[in-house]
């Protein structure tokens, strides 16, 4: 599995990330709404803009207005791997593409 896998985010079905700490998500098409537990406020990015996954809470992350490609990068190569295989095994059936 390589670093350059993206996730394929739709409206309407936010994506929880419990396993994204140390990660930092980057968006490489389309835009997305970002929620935080213990942050305030609300995040939109659009592509080519990144957001630093905080250590501890929830995160959801949703594409707005279209489907988005999201990347998500750990700060610990190792984590790589079993970061994106956790999100995958929670988007629905054929959401996630290789």
């Amino acid at each position: 599995m390589s670093a350059r896998e993206t996730l394929l985010l739709h409206p309407d079905r936010p994506l929880r990330l419990d396993a994204a700490r140390h990660a930092e998500l980057c968006v490489e098409i389309g835009t997305v709404w970002i929620t935080a537990s213990g942050v305030a406020g609300d995040l939109f990015l659009a592509a080519g803009e990144r957001y630093r996954v905080p250590q501890d809470g929830v995160v959801l992350v949703e594409a707005l207005r279209g489907m988005a490609e999201v990347r998500l990068v750990a700060c610990r190569r190792r984590w790589i791997p079993d970061l994106l295989e956790s999100c995958r095994a929670m988007l629905p059936k054929g959401l996630a593409t290789h």
